[in-house]
């Protein structure tokens, strides 16, 4: 054995440790020094070896049988060769500190004489090298030949060209997209939505979804539903890679051709990706104007989409899709304003001869299938849908409670009695006047007196509001005043306010009273031997102290004595045995 070092055997299979022998010409792998490796999973079955990433439980390699042997597929020779300059060897018998330094002739990368300007430059490209050759005649540039590099760092996307192809008929290409998760799920639940286009006349159906795993169902409907309505199959449905548009089965028993759009190219399905931006965007406006919840969006968009049906487009040479797809212009007399307030007629098997016909609404849209409107009670918070309505446009009854975000709208109008400005000479400004002095104030002269319901607390006098210079951060007599306290009573207060104790041992060491409180704490505490004094072992760590001081005060408000407590700091539990560090005072 000479050499030791990694192979390469794809992108995701590589051996490390590999002893190599020049005279030896078979490679061989052992079973067992690559399982403990615990990178790879071997599974053997039948007369086939597979080799799987025990992360991603993808399959690296595989092995056939042979001559009671499993042989590995070796890649094609350019995938291998691509690898063998990352073979990096070194001598078995010198694994050191010096053999991680040694550099095998393999590794090395030699740069092309051709083309040393290209490398020297940052990998200019063939253009400006070319320029730069008009200025500079010994600048080679070497149009033949292609830089790895320079697609490594410098590939972009390739740029989108405008198609104005359009299907020929009806139903011949449909686009399917799916819109969501939105954050705000709506009023019954859902969260997603399935777009469908329709390419010749653009025509546009939403289905509400609760979750994306409902899409498979939804399209077999969908096509069903074209085929008992139109007479016709759709040829060509699009839509991305999304796992929920895979139906292979369905589309091959109805000769249905799907066309899948590449990884990360939403363009390649642009145009219901557009209609989404759409259908938004006149979704946000209808929520605006009429300051319903975010939770009605599900009825903004099915609005939405019944409005762009009937709207004539220039795609369509100022045709509605509905009129395109259905030979006839549609009926706006219907349309009213959404969000508007209504009026509906209760039902009469809920109601007697002296209680209300109507009831409050606001105006949610349309629903397929029924000859009138969606309705939104002001009071029960119910929908409902009904046919005889009253609409009042001009009033948009919601008020949505005050945010942060929201804001009254305006619509302006142009007025017919527009002012026009004309150039007039300047004229001398007028003298400035000073205004009076303002009368003062009139204040009260009567006693102020606190309320019942304070007497029993304290609140700040406004006789106590003079600036009090004492050491105390918050004194009492800012918030109290001590002419109705006794003598002794008043002395003690006073103490309290004017003596502070300290709260650290750097300000305690200052005070010769503190200090020698602190000895005399220490020197009982050696006598009781609470400790004993050793080395700290390098494995233990100190327990941390700290020094607690109160000053103790007679009826009269003297000072009894100052008093200093040592404490130690626990932060785990801890035995009797361990070590303590004890300052020196």
């Amino acid at each position: 054995m000479h050499y030791a070092g990694t192979v390469f055997f794809s992108p995701y299979f590589h051996i490390t440790n590999v002893l190599c022998s020049p005279h030896f010409k078979v490679n061989l792998i052992s079973v067992s020094k690559l399982l403990k490796l615990k990178t790879y999973d071997i599974h053997f079955v039948n007369d086939i070896c597979t080799i799987q990433d025990v992360k991603s439980q993808k399959m690296i390699d595989l092995g056939d049988l042979c001559d009671g042997l499993y042989r590995l597929r070796m890649p094609p020779p350019s995938h291998s060769s691509h690898f063998s300059d990352n073979i990096t060897t070194f001598p078995c018998n010198k694994v050191s500190s010096q053999s991680c330094n040694y550099v095998s002739c393999t590794s090395n990368i030699h740069i092309p004489s051709i083309a040393p300007w290209h490398f020297r430059l940052g990998h200019l490209s063939n253009q400006r090298l070319s320029q730069m050759h008009q200025l500079y005649p010994t600048i080679h540039v070497d149009n033949k030949s292609t830089c790895d590099i320079c697609h490594f760092a410098k590939q972009k996307k390739l740029p989108y060209t405008l198609s104005s192809s359009i299907a020929s008929s009806k139903f011949e290409l449909l686009h399917f997209d799916i819109w969501g998760p939105i954050a705000k799920v709506s009023i019954h639940g859902h969260r997603y939505f399935l777009t469908i286009v329709d390419d010749h006349s653009r025509f546009l159906w939403t289905i509400l979804l609760k979750n994306k795993y409902d899409v498979p169902s939804h399209i077999p409907n969908f096509i069903q539903l074209i085929q008992n309505q139109h007479n016709v199959t759709p040829k060509i449905i699009r839509s991305n890679n999304e796992s929920e548009f895979l139906l292979s089965e369905f589309y091959a028993s109805h000769g249905i051709i799907h066309q899948k759009s590449c990884v990360e190219t939403p363009p390649q399905n642009g145009r219901v990706e557009r209609k989404h931006q759409h259908i938004l965007n006149v979704a946000r406006a209808l929520l605006f104007q009429s300051k319903l919840p975010n939770f009605f969006w599900s009825y903004v968009v099915l609005h939405v989409v019944f409005l762009i049906n009937r709207v004539p487009t220039p795609v369509l040479n100022n045709q509605s899709p509905y009129h395109v797809s259905y030979n006839t212009l549609p009926d706006i007399n219907s349309f009213e304003v959404f969000g508007c307030l209504c009026y509906a007629s209760t039902l009469q098997a809920h109601r007697t001869k002296l209680q209300s016909r109507a009831r409050k609404f606001v105006f949610l849209g349309y629903k397929s299938g029924y000859k009138g409107f969606v309705l939104y009670d002001l009071n029960t918070k119910e929908i409902f849908i009904s046919r005889n309505v009253t609409f009042h446009e001009s009033i948009l009854p919601y008020i949505s409670p005050p945010t942060q975000s929201s804001s009254n709208w305006q619509y302006f109008t142009p007025s017919h009695n527009q002012t026009h400005f004309v150039d007039e000479p300047v004229s001398p400004p007028l003298p400035i006047t000073t205004p009076p002095n303002p009368p003062p104030i009139r204040t009260s002269s009567r006693t102020k007196h606190k309320p019942a319901y304070l007497q029993d607390f304290i609140c700040p006098s406004s006789s106590n509001k003079q600036t009090h210079h004492l050491t105390s951060k918050y004194p009492i007599s800012t918030y109290h005043s001590y002419a109705n306290l006794s003598n002794s009573h008043s002395l003690f207060s006073l103490s309290i306010t004017t003596r502070i104790e300290p709260k650290t041992y750097t300000e305690a060491i200052k005070h010769d009273c503190w200090k020698q409180v602190m000895k005399d704490e220490i020197t009982a505490l050696e006598q009781t031997g609470t400790w004993q004094i050793v080395d700290l072992p390098p494995t233990v760590k100190p327990i941390g102290c700290r020094w607690i001081f109160k000053i103790k005060h007679n009826v009269d408000g003297s000072i009894e004595r100052y008093k200093a407590r040592y404490k130690i700091t626990i932060e785990k539990t801890i035995t009797v045995e361990d070590s303590r560090y004890v300052p020196e005072i």
